[in-house]
């Protein structure tokens, strides 16, 4: 299995600890692994986006989703999660989410302080930090190469199982289009 640095350094430092000190401690490193995007909707976004094997073990998000229309302050979104525990794509809400708000506050709320996972490996817009407004997401080709998230922003809180992220884009009280991603999170324990 392939596990971030950042997973390795913690099993060391844990590592560490515990030979100084003599107690035993549990780890629970957290893997990620993507599965299918869906696009639910018509008229404002041709969604081309694709989960693909780029080897073994890791699954990437490649393709394009071609704006048909700027995405000003008429639009707001939505961001929920839901899991199923045992993978059956029974899901259950999840109260982790982010509320309904217009698209030009969430491009410098959360697109910016998160836009550092898919840096390089695509030409969406890149927000300065301590920019107050950006607006309006421009109409155009956004394309998504060789995408391969980092468990390392998972809160460890968060529970193993097929998970599902729904983004909700509305224009005057009316659901417009979703764009859905499944992922699988899995943990394993080591006590060392």
């Amino acid at each position: 299995m392939i596990r971030s640095f950042s997973t390795y350094l913690i099993t060391c430092l844990v590592l560490f600890n515990r030979f100084k000190s003599g107690n035993s401690v549990a780890i629970q490193p957290v893997e990620f692994r993507l599965e299918r995007v869906e696009h639910i909707g018509d008229g404002y976004v041709d969604c081309r986006l694709r989960v693909r094997k780029f080897n073994r073990t890791t699954y990437t998000l490649n393709g394009t989703a071609t704006l048909l229309m700027d995405l000003d302050d008429s639009y707001e979104v939505a961001v929920k999660f839901a899991y199923s525990s045992l993978g059956n794509n029974q899901f259950n809400e999840y109260p982790m989410k982010i509320p309904q708000k217009n698209v030009c506050r969430y491009l410098v709320e959360e697109y910016a302080e998160y836009q550092h996972m898919w840096a390089g490996n695509t030409n969406l817009p890149k927000i300065p930090k301590g920019t107050t407004k950006y607006c309006p997401l421009a109409k155009g080709e956004y394309w998504i190469k060789d995408l391969a998230p980092d468990a390392t922003s998972i809160p460890p809180v968060v529970p193993a199982g097929l998970w599902r992220m729904t983004m909700e884009f509305w224009k005057q009280n009316s659901l417009d289009f979703q764009i859905l991603v499944y992922c699988q999170i899995q943990k394993s324990l080591f006590i060392i």
